[in-house]
């Protein structure tokens, strides 16, 4: 971004937008009684200049380094917001074409949030065909995916992907807790997102039953880029599994720059955080910003609300450096991933750097070390069974939760999906179709991830065994006895 001066022209509604646009970051609107024709004037810390005159001219000169001016400045431009005249191109809309004449399917994976302060790191990924690339472009193509966006905005662009599942578009996400982002290697924690993403993306396509069984070539044909964000030990082993069952696999820096499917996993990846943002903003009483460490609201946010316990609640990434500082405590010296072998059983272990999907053969550690087909917990999420390494990382080890019939309850939904305290929050909960929108547990679990709090997922399989067996998913029943993976719920 250049100190060049943007002069834009703006109508009578357009100013109302410029005016919410300023309170809502925290901006005061100040007067100059040395012009009269200026209507405001606006000042970032970082030396950003917004003027608005009288007439409805709105002059901008973002300077460089300023985070907060930079945002402003892209919010303008996103929302259409007055002429500017000559603008530089916006970024190239990407065709999807295949690297090589062999590559039928092209793959995407990429992540947003690990740099902000508040709210998780979401990671998503993207399939489909060569030739759904033309509809793939037309809404994501030329996408301006590191740039501010309403909520709306962003959840358009992800209902507008949806609408492609159809047609074959494959999409997932994954949300890396802020309760292991704290403690961990964040390079070493997307490694084994990625690596559980990538599991889940092919279990939700039509390679998903040859997957599973282990065939040879099943991935043949099928590109995959992944954003390289310093790609660790673990997903490079994994690559080279996925290699030697066909897949191309490559990791590029600003991978959706250049990849369709790599900027429609980014957006997809936006459009989830953006709805946990808009959910957190309103459980506060107060403007929260961004989320990120530079944002004026957001910092003011924090200072209000420094916890006398020196406790940030869950949707605080607490080992960020403002935070510390604002607590007066030293850095934080982040902790090894425990190894795959620590947290699953070696068969269950392996299975998951193949990427395949085997929830029946499922182990992971459990409490005295023991190898655990279940483990008991209560609708808040709390480990009955014992304190084990791999219950925190459950979310990253299995392809979501699904719900079975004796579950199925109002009373019980609604505690696990308070935010940050139920076992549902922060999950993936695939959904069946049999039930209609007006029965009152798909509602509050609607109401949930509209929140933010939960990301539902809708299939097409009917009852919930099988539905959990076919994604790797984990079942959470009351029952003490499942042929898969089960979370048994107790009071």
């Amino acid at each position: 971004m250049s100190n060049t001066p943007v002069t834009r022209k703006l109508g009578r509604d357009d100013v109302g937008r410029v005016r919410e646009l300023f309170t809502g970051r925290g901006h005061d609107l100040r007067k100059n009684p040395k012009n009269q024709y200026i209507a405001f004037e606006v000042r970032t810390d970082g030396r950003s200049i917004f003027t608005l005159y009288t007439s409805g001219k709105l002059v901008s000169t973002v300077r460089e380094g300023d985070a907060e001016g930079f945002l402003i400045e892209q919010t303008l431009i996103d929302q259409g917001l007055g002429d500017v005249g000559p603008r530089a191109p916006p970024k190239r809309a990407l065709e999807g074409r295949a690297a090589h004449a062999d590559v039928a399917w092209l793959a995407g994976a990429d992540e947003t949030g690990t740099g902000e302060l508040i709210g998780r790191a979401i990671l998503g990924a993207a399939l489909h065909t060569a030739a759904l690339a033309p509809s793939v472009s037309a809404i994501a193509g030329a996408v301006e995916t590191k740039s501010s966006r309403a909520a709306s905005g962003w959840d358009s662009l992800a209902q507008a992907l949806r609408g492609l599942r159809s047609d074959g578009l494959v999409l997932a996400t994954i949300g890396v807790p802020n309760a292991l982002f704290d403690v961990y290697s964040k390079n070493a924690l997307l490694d084994l997102a990625y690596l559980r993403l990538v599991t889940d993306l092919f279990a939700a396509s039509e390679f998903g039953a040859a997957s599973a069984a282990g065939a040879e070539g099943v991935l043949r044909g099928v590109e995959l880029v992944i954003d390289d964000y310093g790609v660790g030990p673990l997903l490079h082993a994994a690559a080279e599994c996925w290699r030697a069952r066909g897949l191309r696999v490559l990791f590029e820096t600003k991978a959706d720059d250049n990849h369709l499917a790599a900027r429609a996993a980014s957006v997809y990846a936006r459009a989830q955080r953006s709805r946990e943002m808009a959910g957190l903003r309103a459980d506060t009483d107060e403007p929260l910003g961004t989320g990120n460490a530079g944002d004026r609201t957001t910092l003011t946010w924090l200072r209000r609300n420094t916890p006398a316990d020196g406790c940030w609640p869950a949707f605080v990434k607490g080992s960020f450096r403002t935070a510390r500082d604002m607590l007066g405590l030293p850095a934080v010296t982040k902790r090894r991933l425990p190894a795959l072998d620590d947290l699953l059983d070696a068969d269950s272990a392996q299975a998951l750097r193949d990427g395949r999907v085997d929830a029946e053969a499922l182990r992971v550690i459990g409490p005295g070390g023991r190898r655990r087909r279940s483990l008991a917990t209560n609708v808040l999420g709390e480990p009955l069974d014992g304190e084990c390494a791999a219950w925190s990382f459950l979310p990253l080890l299995c392809g979501g939760l699904v719900l079975a019939d004796d579950v199925w309850r109002l009373d019980a939904v609604e505690a696990m999906t308070a935010r940050d305290v139920g076992l549902l929050s922060g999950w993936r909960v695939l959904v069946g179709p049999q039930h209609d929108g007006d029965d009152p547990v798909l509602v509050a679990l609607s109401r949930a991830h509209r929140a933010g709090v939960i990301d539902v997922v809708p299939t097409d399989v009917v009852e919930p065994m099988a539905r959990a067996r076919h994604f790797g998913a984990a079942l959470v029943s009351g029952r003490t006895r499942s042929p898969v993976f089960s979370l048994r719920l107790r009071d």
